[in-house]
């Protein structure tokens, strides 16, 4: 017993590690996509893999994460003296998301307020605003919010120990969240203006588009849920994986709203 405790300690130790350095790889991603010159001769192959080059910190962030799940997946769901560590992890994980949105939301803010220290009168520029908010983004916020209803009712039934019915939600949830990246991609692709036309399309893809790939991470999270549950037939199947992912989708739909809110329904 002391042995399978302390390998599973160890895997605690190490997965977290290699997810937090899979991150940091994601953000460098993120720099180069945004900023290839900053990586010297590297510039000619970042604009050749264009928006593929995030997949070098998504693609790990996905091998740690599976990892720590299976090596993981010997923990009772309901056992706080295992979780705990875990728990404070995710809990730290979002309070810096928070932190990061919320300096993205003030930058923004901070240009509506006083739209003349970018050289406009007004915010958004009126040639620049953003299409009807009750077409197309509300019909994503109705879709990221079903979303989050069934993995809530996915989390229920898991206590409950209802393994199909969960499997079900967590499903559902994830074809969901598909489903709005893919309209996202299609709002981005029929922008009339891009990234680089000044800085309001720069703030307004930059907090949209970094919310859009923590969906797909919310995804590929559910999705290791998803799978734990499949395989799942005891108290410890996709146990803390699922509360964890649940606690993420849920930060993901509170900062659509959000975003919603302020750079659509405002905005326009």
């Amino acid at each position: 017993m002391s042995k399978t405790v302390t390998e599973v300690g160890d895997a605690d130790g190490r997965w977290p590690v290699a997810i937090a350095v899979s991150l940091f790889l994601l953000a460098c991603a993120g720099l180069a996509l945004f900023h290839p010159s900053l990586f010297g001769t590297l510039a000619g192959s970042i604009a050749v893999l264009g928006p593929l080059v995030i997949a070098v910190g998504l693609l790990p962030l996905f091998i740690a994460l599976t990892a720590w799940s299976r090596a993981t997946s010997g923990e009772r769901a309901n056992s706080r003296q295992n979780t705990f560590g875990p728990r404070i992890a995710i809990i730290a994980l979002i309070a810096s998301e928070v932190a990061f949105f919320a300096a993205l939301f003030a930058v923004y803010l901070r240009y509506a307020i006083y739209p003349e220290i970018a050289g406009f009168s007004s915010w958004p520029p009126t040639p620049m605003r953003p299409d009807d908010p009750w077409g197309g983004p509300l019909l994503n916020t109705v879709i990221l919010l079903a979303s989050g209803v069934c993995v809530a009712a996915a989390h229920d039934w898991l206590l409950k120990e209802r393994w199909q019915l969960s499997a079900i939600g967590l499903t559902v949830a994830i074809a969901l969240g598909g489903v709005f990246v893919g309209l996202q991609l299609r709002e981005f692709s029929l922008a009339s203006v891009g990234f680089r036309d000044g800085v309001y399309p720069s703030i307004f893809f930059l907090t949209t588009g970094f919310h859009g790939l923590h969906v797909v991470i919310g995804i590929l999270l559910l999705s290791i849920a998803a799978y734990r549950v499949i395989r799942a037939r005891s108290a410890g199947g996709g146990g803390f994986i699922t509360t964890a992912a649940s606690w993420y989708w849920h930060f993901v739909d509170a900062v659509w709203l959000l975003l919603f809110a302020v750079f659509y329904a405002w905005a326009s």
